[in-house]
């Protein structure tokens, strides 16, 4: 009679912590399902599932004792501890695929963060790359500018070639009235000296014809000459304003390449100046030393120092050539 309050008391129990459980392993489904990773649902979810089905047998085997003799108890008991032995196998299966989930979600967390800073680091290599296609299309642009400034100098020169075979003409057709005007002349001042009105005045007539021609002539002369220095200053204004276009897009092109070859340097810096100041700061004596004065000069010190130690050594080498 002991023996079967014994039993009925540890039923009891058994029946009243079961439920607990059953609420504990439930809420612990619902956390593997709604947690960031999502890989490990299967065996975690099939490990959760056996876990609840092997409970609820337990509670089945509970529930039927009331109808079982005091005989079969023991056999029940045996069997309850064996479930409670797998439900706490599980429990530690359970656990452990907790840690493995905690484990993959911070590596997942530092693939994102690496991620992240790969996805920066390609941006600030697009933006320069855009950069750099911005300078080479000024820089063609300047060159296709040139190219047609240089055609439409050689065209210019066609044409004051052509000005000046021109200009040789008119000369020659100068030169041809002059003498024809010193001819008239001539023979004005000849007939002169003879009567017959008639004859002066005809020749005076030629005499001022000619000096109409080479009037005409020369002012000719003077419009092709103007329109040619026109042209020849409007070309130079042109090649000018040319040459400080180029000059200014070689020298945009020229600081961004300075300022792209100072970015390796920089960044060196300044990881060198956090190593610097990270270890120091892990030492109690050099705690206090770790500013970024101190940092700075520690870092340019590790960098000027190969340099200083290699001029010495040239320095020492030619010496003892020299000797």
């Amino acid at each position: 009679m002991a023996s079967l309050t014994l039993d009925s008391a540890l039923l009891s129990l058994v029946a009243l912590l079961l439920p607990l459980r059953l609420l504990s392993l439930g809420s612990r489904l619902l956390l593997l399902r709604k947690g960031r990773w999502r890989g490990l649902g299967r065996s975690g979810s099939a490990r959760s599932i056996v876990l609840l089905a092997s409970s609820a047998v337990l509670l089945t085997a509970i529930l039927g004792i009331s109808d079982t003799s005091p005989s079969g108890s023991g056999a029940l008991i045996s069997e309850m501890e064996d479930l409670r032995l797998k439900t706490a196998r599980l429990e530690s299966i359970l656990e452990e695929s907790m840690e493995i989930l905690n484990s993959k979600e911070v590596h997942l967390e530092k693939k994102y963060k690496l991620i992240g800073e790969m996805e920066e680091k390609i941006q600030l290599l697009q933006n320069a790359l855009h950069e750099i296609k911005g300078s080479v299309s000024d820089l063609f642009k300047a060159e296709d500018r040139i190219r047609a400034l240089e055609e439409e100098v050689q065209l210019l020169l066609e044409q004051s070639m052509k000005n000046e075979n021109n200009i040789q003409t008119l000369e020659s057709s100068a030169d041809d009235a002059t003498e024809k005007m010193e001819v008239t002349d001539y023979e004005i001042k000849k007939l002169l000296a003879h009567p017959g009105l008639w004859t002066v005045n005809y020749m005076r007539t030629q005499g001022h014809a000619a000096g109409l021609e080479i009037h005409v002539i020369a002012g000719m002369m003077d419009s092709i000459v103007t329109e040619q220095w026109i042209q020849i200053r409007q070309l130079e204004q042109a090649f000018q304003l040319t040459k400080m276009m180029t000059s200014k897009v070689l020298r945009r092109s020229l600081q961004k390449d300075m300022n792209r070859s100072r970015m390796p340097s920089k960044f060196a810096t300044s990881k060198l100046q956090g190593f610097i100041k990270h270890e120091m700061q892990m030492h109690e004596l050099t705690a206090g030393l770790a500013n970024n004065l101190v940092v700075f000069i520690l870092a340019s010190t590790l960098m000027i120092a190969p340099i200083i130690f290699a001029w010495n050594v040239s320095s020492s080498c030619f010496s003892l050539l020299k000797r």
